[in-house]
């Protein structure tokens, strides 16, 4: 969906693509059909003169990464367009020439990229990463002792921290849900299991949309709605939805985005997004929670942001105010938004989803698809990373002890030698399994803007190749 014709359904592609999409990448017939597409089937973008051009797929001439290495761990970082970079370095020593300058304030940088965000200026902020702007978020809204927070057990620290200080300073209830993993599972499930939580003291939704240990995309939309029915806030870590997905944060109806702008937003170290909704519409009738700007500079406030002062009050730029930015890092990163509006953010959500499906076909078709920790076949559930374990499948109830360390070293062992072997940068991650009392450890990878089907095919060939060499058949 992008910012001018965002869909009002429930599934990231939008209800008027959802099955041209499976279509495209054969999906319908199953892991097979989807293992034979030949290419992520999208066209080259338009591009603006003063940025280089770029074709889907093709790293050069717009990125600097090194092509002996195959990148496929954005989910933890990604790769700043070389254009940028070249600014940013300009921009550093201007303002090391002359520390006065500030290129003319944060404001404009936030007018020119709220727009392609679903976002108006009050209701975006450019943060310094995911957890910071949730941080900021869980510490200004109003939650006392005895009210309630939903929220899950595949969860980041940056989430985890500051919902443990509303426990530990506070009194906060914290409600954790067990997730489901691999590909046995519908959107409808995460709506039945948080609503099957609620009680008359619940006051927040806290969860992750995807969730970062197996990609899972919480499907937000339909857990907005429910909120919206029950007097619920929502609060949405998306470190991995910026750059990934064309999101119109207004239309999602969620109230809170935390946001990363250096993962799959590519932009410098340090950035990221937050955004709080500042109206009350057809997309969220409810009034948003009393909200206090927590970390500001701003000493004219003198109370938190209601939904009677919200036209005045700015609580954006009061978020945005902490004292002396360092501004060529932000207006790297507004420009870095700015050549993802150019390329078409819906053209790149199509093509990273489509390789991850294509992905997802591939696993499927070698290892089984009880092998995945992450959905498949629901367009609702999907993201551009894909978590799957080469060595056992998704339903193994490992115990604590001698067996799970042999499992981490395993999957440690996997990512180091596909990297010094194979020349590709994969990560894994601890993951809770139900019904299993050691957390599993799949590998993790990311599929974005500068892969194409034929890295899917390296990458799947390696894979195959090692996990063969390690004793797996």
């Amino acid at each position: 969906m992008s910012e001018q014709t965002a869909s009002t359904s429930e599934d990231p592609l939008g209800a008027s693509n959802r099955r041209d999409f499976f279509k495209l990448v054969g999906a319908g017939a199953g892991a097979a059909a989807a293992a034979t597409v030949a290419s992520p089937l999208l066209p080259a973008s338009a591009f603006a003169a003063d940025s280089p051009k770029f074709k889907l797929g093709e790293p050069r001439p717009a990125f600097i990464l090194d092509p002996d290495v195959l990148y496929m761990n954005i989910g933890t970082t990604g790769s700043t367009p070389k254009h940028i970079l070249k600014s940013f370095d300009d921009d550093d020593r201007e303002v090391a020439r002359n520390p006065l300058e500030t290129f003319g304030g944060v404001t404009p940088m936030r007018q020119a990229i709220a727009p392609g965000f679903g976002a108006q200026l009050e209701e975006f902020v450019i943060s310094y990463n995911t957890t910071d702007g949730m941080n900021k978020i869980l510490a200004g809204v109003e939650l006392n002792a005895g009210d309630e927070i939903i929220t899950t057990n595949h969860e980041h620290p940056g989430g985890n921290g500051p919902m443990n200080l509303l426990l530990r300073r506070r009194g906060v209830k914290i409600v954790v849900l067990p997730l489901p993993v691999g590909n046995d599972q519908r959107a409808t499930d995460y709506v039945d299991l948080f609503r099957a939580a609620i009680t008359n003291k619940t006051k927040a939704f806290v969860f992750s949309a995807p969730t970062f240990l197996t990609g899972t995309m919480l499907p937000y939309k339909r857990l907005a709605k429910l909120a919206q029915s029950k007097g619920i806030m929502t609060i949405v870590d998306g470190a991995h939805a910026t750059g990934m997905f064309a999101l119109d944060f207004n239309a999602t109806g969620i109230d809170f985005w935390g946001c990363s702008g250096h993962k799959w937003q590519c932009g410098p170290g340090g950035t990221g997004v937050l955004y709080i909704r500042n109206r009350v519409d057809r997309n969220n009738p409810l009034p948003l929670f009393n909200f206090w700007p927590t970390n500001t500079n701003n000493t004219l406030l003198t109370g938190p942001r209601t939904n009677e002062n919200a036209a005045t009050y700015g609580i954006g730029t009061a978020l945005q105010s902490i004292g002396n930015p360092n501004y060529p890092m932000l207006k790297a990163f507004a420009e870095t938004c700015q050549f993802w509006d150019r390329i078409g953010r819906r053209t790149i959500e199509k093509h990273d989803l489509t390789l991850s499906l294509y992905l997802k076909g591939k696993i499927a078709e070698v290892w089984g698809v009880e092998h995945l920790y992450s959905p498949k076949d629901d367009p609702e559930l999907l993201s551009a990373l894909t978590s799957f374990s080469p060595f056992h499948k998704n339903s193994l109830v490992l115990q604590l002890g001698d067996a799970a360390t042999a499992e981490t070293n395993q999957s440690t062992e996997f990512v180091t030698r596909m990297r010094e072997e194979y020349g590709i940068v994969i990560r894994n991650t601890a993951v809770p399994v139900i019904g299993s009392p050691a957390p599993h450890h799949p590998m993790r990878i990311s599929t974005h803007l500068f892969h194409s089907a034929r890295d899917v095919d390296r990458l799947v060939r390696s894979m195959k190749d090692l996990a063969m060499k390690m004793g797996v058949a």
